[in-house]
């Protein structure tokens, strides 16, 4: 594979200095810009060629200097640009390495003198089998992570540059951004295995944290329908002792207590002469009988086994 041809370069680009992400070569991003020293960036970019010097901070500073900024970084062309409340939003394309020989703020505008750097082409055996070796494992990585588009495994599969494939896949995997720095600084020119076999250990790690995502999923759900099944068969069980009447019911437990208290014989003789059975689920009150001394001494008399109360016809 021939070398490839790095693009004519400016020898001078305005700085936006980034933190927390990192724009690689060969790859598209997004990027939110709101501190004036980058605005202004953008702002002159677009009067001319579009093109920036993204760098890594090394610091959170506001106003980063010299020493605060990593000193390779990627070339890219600014393809679209809107604006935001806080700033703007610019989608950005890395084209190519450089490396900032020089860095000076010129009227609130960092500019970089720029060295581009080449990057390693030789294709080898050894490079074809990890090209092969990352295709497997976006297939195992496309299988667990059900978000993901399966474009880009037709992305990846119809890329003959090993370059782009690491490039790109770099950019998709959620790697650290001190990572993606060591990715874009390394120089090694004969090895292109160096940048392949880095990309490789990203992507084996985020299946690993895959797989063991699926796993506590699969036990957490499982746990889930245990604990349901549970529930369902303790109110089945309660819906087959209340039909059988074992259940523990409010009339049951006044029925339960009244046999275990023992009353004296005079109160269990008026629970039986007012009608108070403590098998009575209904929970009513039998109605006394008729209430005048000469009718219960009738009923004495005639030793009656049962007497109408007040409410019934009389003879």
């Amino acid at each position: 594979m021939a070398e490839p041809l790095a693009p004519a370069l400016p020898s001078e680009l305005p700085v936006v200095p980034l933190r927390g992400t990192v724009v690689l070569p060969l790859s598209v991003s997004p990027l939110g810009v709101s501190r004036p020293m980058s605005i202004e960036a953008v702002n002159r970019a677009l009067a001319g060629d579009r093109m920036v010097l993204t760098l890594l901070q090394t610091s959170d500073a506001d106003e980063p200097g010299a020493d605060d900024l990593h000193k390779v970084g990627t070339v890219c062309v600014i393809r679209q640009m809107a604006k935001a409340a806080s700033g703007m939003r610019v989608l950005v394309e890395g084209i190519a390495r450089a490396r900032a020989e020089f860095l000076q703020v010129e009227r609130g505008v960092m500019q970089a003198l720029l060295k581009p750097l080449k990057e390693p082409g030789d294709r080898t055996v050894a490079v074809d089998a990890r090209v092969r070796h990352l295709q497997e494992l976006v297939d195992r990585a496309l299988s667990l992570a059900t978000g993901l588009s399966p474009e880009i495994k037709a992305l990846v599969t119809g890329m003959d540059d090993p370059l782009r494939i690491a490039y790109l896949l770099a950019s998709l995997l959620d790697m650290k951004p001190e990572d993606k720095q060591k990715l874009l600084e390394e120089n090694d020119l004969a090895r292109l295995e160096v940048k392949l076999d880095a990309v490789a250990m990203a992507l084996s790690r985020e299946i690993e944290v895959l797989e063991l995502k699926g796993r506590i999923e699969s036990r957490a759900e499982q746990e889930m329908t245990d604990a349901q099944r549970q529930y369902v068969l303790r109110q089945q069980l309660k819906a087959i002792q209340s039909e059988l009447g074992e259940g523990d019911t409010e009339a049951q437990a006044i029925r339960t207590r009244i046999a275990e208290a023992k009353l004296p014989a005079r109160v269990e003789a008026a629970r039986r002469r007012y009608g108070l059975r403590p098998e009575n689920d209904s929970g009513t009150v039998g109605r006394p009988c008729a209430t005048d001394a000469r009718g219960r001494r009738r009923r004495r008399r005639a030793g009656a086994a049962d007497w109408r109360g007040p409410d019934d016809p009389h003879d």
